[in-house]
């Protein structure tokens, strides 16, 4: 008969285990537990540390997103307040430079000529009051294409970048959020001129209503009535459903058509929810906005007309630099939680961690 192979020696009992290095004689293996000294979890493991930020990636309700972005701009202040500074400032300096050099400064302060625009005899304006109404109007068509064009999409990029980075608890800096703002920022610009240019669309069909109902008569004022209310609809339905474009271009390397499809099918469903998410931080941001504006409007209220201009174009300015900010951490955050309800992305990233 062949010879038997003895079997394996059993292995020694759990309590004769040795013990780790500089653990107590008599010493016996616990069940692993987070935090036990002496156990490290495999990479990517571990308990939830607690709000977003911190690797939890879960659907958020109304009151947690909110602290969530209470939190997140408390704890990442500096940062976040440089990034919109950078761009904040120095328009701020455009601004107030373009509407002094033009006069246009005493109209918005209830200068002099801001008060005397309708006492002429004749009932007409002198020629330096039309001057400084055609100054206004271009300064501000000026502002609002280089506030459209280039402020927005550089802010609302490199603030979504930072706090995306912060959310999924990667390293941010003001360096490497500008440049992703910078590779994205045509795609936003797209974005914004495809919106305006549906907009412009759609105020010449109003102007065209607007036209048939003053032909109509009496009755046509419910025709201009009934186009106002589906405007607002509209336009309404229009911002909710497109309201998280920019975090998808910026995050997802979309262009500005596929960002605004991109927002167009993830909203969808949310709509209601976004939509009251969105009036309640506008609400908050306004109030919080009006009580420093006004703070500051108080404070220069005994100086003259270039004094009160300038304290208020520096409380426009601090309220953008300070208080801007908050909105684009909400709609970020937004963005993820939206992903999280609808493609389980905290699937995905757990996924992705183990």
């Amino acid at each position: 008969m062949p010879e038997e192979t003895p079997p394996p020696p059993s292995p020694p009992p759990l309590s004769t285990w040795p013990p780790p290095p500089g653990t107590a004689p008599g010493w016996a293996p616990q069940p692993p537990v987070w935090g036990v000294p002496g156990w490290t979890p495999p990479e990517g493991w571990g308990p939830p540390q607690g709000g977003p930020g911190a690797g939890r990636f879960r659907a958020l309700s109304l009151g947690e997103l909110l602290d969530a972005v209470f939190s997140l701009y408390r704890r990442n202040f500096l940062l976040i307040a440089a990034i919109s500074a950078v761009v904040q400032v120095p328009y701020a300096l455009l601004s107030t430079v373009l509407l002094e050099a033009t006069g246009a400064a005493s109209l918005l302060s209830g200068g002099t000529a801001f008060n005397n625009l309708t006492v002429n005899p004749n009932g007409t304006l002198s020629q330096s009051q039309l001057n400084q109404l055609f100054g206004l109007i271009g300064v501000d068509i000026a502002l609002a294409l280089v506030s459209t064009l280039i402020v927005l999409p550089l802010a609302t990029a490199a603030t979504t970048r930072a706090v995306s980075d912060r959310y999924l608890d990667a390293p941010a800096s003001l360096g490497s959020s500008y440049r992703a703002a910078g590779q994205r920022f045509w795609a936003l610009v797209a974005q914004s001129a495809i919106l305006f240019g549906g907009g412009v669309v759609v105020f010449a069909l109003v102007a065209v209503v607007v036209v048939l109902g003053a032909l109509l008569g009496p009755g046509g004022v419910l025709l201009d009535v009934a186009a106002f209310i589906a405007v607002v609809v509209l336009a309404v339905f229009v911002y909710v459903r497109t309201s998280l474009a920019a975090p998808a271009i910026v995050l997802e390397r979309l262009s500005g058509w596929q960002g605004l499809v991109r927002s167009w099918r993830l909203v969808e469903g949310y709509s209601w929810r976004i939509l009251g998410i969105r009036l309640l931080l506008g609400l908050i941001t306004a109030i919080i906005s009006g009580i420093v504006v006004g703070l500051l409007s108080v404070a220069g209220s005994g100086l003259d007309v270039s004094g009160r201009f300038i304290v208020t174009e520096v409380a426009g300015a601090f309220a953008a630099v300070f208080v801007s900010p908050i909105t684009y951490i909400a709609v970020t955050l937004l963005y993820y939680d939206t992903r999280i309800r609808k493609e389980g992305f905290d699937i995905e990233m757990l996924a992705r961690s183990l």
